[in-house]
């Protein structure tokens, strides 16, 4: 694999990082910055930018704990203290914490859901490069809770709004082994 085009090299380089791994010092302003124009260059079918990202600040962490807290209760009624506490305290990780957004709402020009998603998605990929030309770490988070009514009430979706994922961004504290990474052949064949 040549990595000498430095683009390349940035993307076997990257990685995602576990929130539990991600510590203080996040992303400063100007830095998140940065990783917000980046998204802003994701292709964007009929330019009705289908996508928005809503920060977690540290006064709003309780909140999102007690929201987590909710969708588990909802979803399992036999969850145990242990559990519930663990469903909280996935807020507090990451220095800086932030939910993508899907927006499916009709619009003038009649974009399919997949084609957001795949805008979302390019948007995300860019956030992630960018943190990474940063020497941020950077992680994506998701599960059961994405939809809850409580996290829906809580970010204040609108009913054409879909939670996507979480976007977390910090200092590593620990590294892990690179993941080994599939070969061209065997994603990619001729008609």
């Amino acid at each position: 694999m040549d990595t000498r085009n430095p683009l390349f090299a940035l993307m076997v380089e990257r990685s995602n990082t576990a929130p539990k791994r991600l510590v203080a010092p996040g992303p400063t302003h100007e830095q998140l910055q940065l990783i917000f124009s980046a998204a802003a260059q994701a292709p964007d079918h009929g330019r009705i930018r289908p996508w928005r990202f809503v920060l977690v600040p540290s006064h709003k962490r309780e909140d999102l704990g007690q929201a987590f807290v909710q969708a588990l209760q909802m979803r399992d009624i036999q969850a145990g203290p242990a559990q519930l506490q663990a469903a909280y305290e996935k807020a507090f990780r990451a220095p800086c914490l932030m939910l993508a957004v899907l927006d499916k709402a009709p619009t003038q020009a009649e974009i399919e859901t997949s084609e957001r998603l795949i805008s979302l998605g390019c948007a995300v990929q860019n956030m992630l490069l960018m943190a990474q030309t940063l020497r941020l770490g950077s992680g994506i988070t998701s599960g059961k809770a994405m939809n809850a009514p409580s996290l829906r009430s809580l970010f204040q979706l609108t009913e054409h709004e879909q939670g996507v994922c979480f976007l977390n961004f910090g200092t590593v504290s620990t590294t892990k082994p690179a993941r080994s990474r599939p070969v061209v052949e065997e994603f990619v064949s001729s008609l």
